[in-house]
């Protein structure tokens, strides 16, 4: 997690490292919210019960990162998972916080408010039941995540799917970016048992392991200083297109001949993410670990404004399924760091509408559509799951995301892109013919077309985005368009919805 404590930074200098990294594609008015909120909040996940690794002066320890200025990212005591538990503690020790377990949330209703249509509540199944439940509510808050595993190789939970995005798409708000995919340079790709998990590349810097990515003769693939994500993602991607890689199609992370010493290395690698390897029988410190670049994180998503409004009244947005501050590339650390400021922002700017605003009546039309959606998916009553449900189901996903990791990975072109398209579209053809039982308890064929579903929709809107950004920018490398294009690109694609359809345009950075 990043902010600006060493002596020598200052948020104005995180805004320009975040602008700077971002390839000028970020809104500055966003970047500098970004920054201000920080080191509040830090200080605010301290105060919730999260634990920060400090030095024995009692400041924090501050690493250095490719693209920053000054050391500044923080380290969580537990990582992400600890980070989490101690919300997650906070929240169900607060009276006033309802928590819905076993929720299948399937989309937004709009309403009418204020004069204005506006987000309604949402709908959805609760899984316990099988019952179709309407939550109304004064405002929404959306914080889904994105959409990373749409590609094979990724590093995300299998639920990063893109039904968030897609309910606020539906309901109306703006996406931007959504071609702006980071892949992180190093995914392990084998052994298949720690398939998914991904070790720093970040790490390899020679101010903390002096290690390097290495292809199969032996030869160092990074240069040092080590180059920021994007750029190492493409080096690795083309070491691994000309044929360098290892024999599951991956490079070597390597920091068994760190010139640091076993010692210095074993004690930077005892963390529960490292010590997860070694539970899966690979000792990272002396292990020659086969990665490649995977989906990491979303940098493109619904657009927002200072106060986390999407274009839908009532309707607001959090990192990572917000998506217009970092870019076409982000800073190590940025990704924690932006959840905490926005969601506080969000959970303020919700609670002050919803205060100012009554409660949205849900229009007919919109409570019909979604109620559709849901029954169009069910069988009639009496007919039981195709024996072949599963297979096709399967089938189906790994047919999307084969087509998603070709064509829209690392390296895209116009052909590949509209390839993805076409392929999308058939997906979702044959998968409209699948149904699931109605009304069944922890109903998973249903969960399972509503997801496949919405992911054919996201990978149409990553092909039509990455199609119209005719140049290459931080994450987004279009074979067929190599240069960045400031005089017309420096700018957000975009998509809404018409009427049940994408459609594609730009939108102006805000504040540049």
């Amino acid at each position: 997690m990043q902010a600006p404590f060493h002596p020598d930074d200052s948020a104005e200098q995180y805004c320009q490292d975040t602008l700077r990294c971002g390839y000028e594609l970020g809104d500055p008015n966003l970047a500098r919210l970004l920054a201000a909120g920080a080191c509040r909040a830090v200080t605010d996940l301290e105060r919730f019960g999260a634990k920060f690794v400090h030095r024995d002066d009692g400041s924090y320890s501050l690493g250095k990162f490719p693209g920053q200025s000054h050391p500044r990212n923080l380290f969580v005591k537990g990582g992400g998972v600890g980070m989490a538990a101690a919300l997650a503690k906070a929240c169900k020790a607060r009276d006033n916080i309802r928590i819905l377990d076993d929720f299948f949330v399937t989309g937004l209703v709009n309403g009418q408010s204020a004069g204005e249509r506006s987000v309604a509540g949402a709908m959805g199944i609760q899984l316990r039941t099988g019952e179709v439940t309407l939550i109304r509510a004064n405002s929404v808050v959306m914080a889904t995540g994105g959409c990373q595993w749409l590609w094979e190789v990724n590093d995300c939970p299998a639920d990063a799917t893109g039904e968030g995005l897609m309910y606020a798409f539906r309901a109306g708000a703006n996406l931007v970016d959504m071609e702006m995919v980071l892949f992180y340079p190093s995914v392990i790709v084998w052994p298949p048992s720690l398939k998914g998990a991904f070790v720093h590349y970040e790490f390899l810097a020679e101010s903390i392991l002096d290690g390097n990515v290495y292809d199969r003769d032996g030869r160092p693939v990074l240069t040092k200083p080590l180059p920021v994500r994007d750029q190492a993602m493409r080096v690795l991607d083309q070491a691994i297109r000309e044929g360098r890689g290892g024999e599951h199609g991956g490079l070597l992370w390597y920091v068994g001949d760190s010139p640091k010493g076993g010692a210095v290395v074993r004690k930077k690698l005892d963390l529960a993410q490292y010590n997860y390897l070694k539970q899966h029988g690979v000792d990272p410190a002396t292990a020659k670990i086969e990665v490649a670049p995977g989906a990491h994180y979303l940098l493109g998503g619904i657009h927002i404004d200072e106060r986390c409004r999407t274009t839908v009244a009532g309707l607001f947005a959090t990192p990572e399924c917000a998506g217009n501050f970092d870019g076409a590339n982000r800073l190590a650390g940025s990704g924690l760091t932006a959840t905490q400021v926005f969601g506080t922002r969000a959970g303020e700017a919700a609670q002050e509408w919803a205060a100012n605003n009554g409660l949205a009546e849900p229009e007919c039309g919109s409570l019909e559509q979604e109620a559709a959606r849901i029954a169009g998916r069910v069988l009639p009553s009496g007919i039981g799951l195709a024996p072949n449900f599963s297979v096709n189901i399967q089938s189906l996903r790994t047919r999307l995301r084969s087509a998603v990791q070709r064509y829209a990975g690392v390296s895209r072109d116009r052909d590949g892109l509209m390839r993805l398209q076409q392929e999308a579209g058939d997906i979702r053809t044959e998968l409209a013919k699948l149904r699931a039982p109605a009304g069944n308890v922890y109903n998973q064929a249903m969960i399972d077309l509503l997801q496949l579903d919405a992911m054919c929709n996201m990978a149409e809107l990553v092909a039509g985005s990455a199609l119209i950004r005719t140049e290459s920018r931080g994450h987004h490398f279009r074979t067929d368009f190599p240069a960045q294009d400031d005089e017309q690109w420096r700018q957000h694609t975009s998509v809404r919805n018409e009427a049940g359809r994408p459609q594609f345009g730009v939108q102006p950075i805000v504040g540049a």
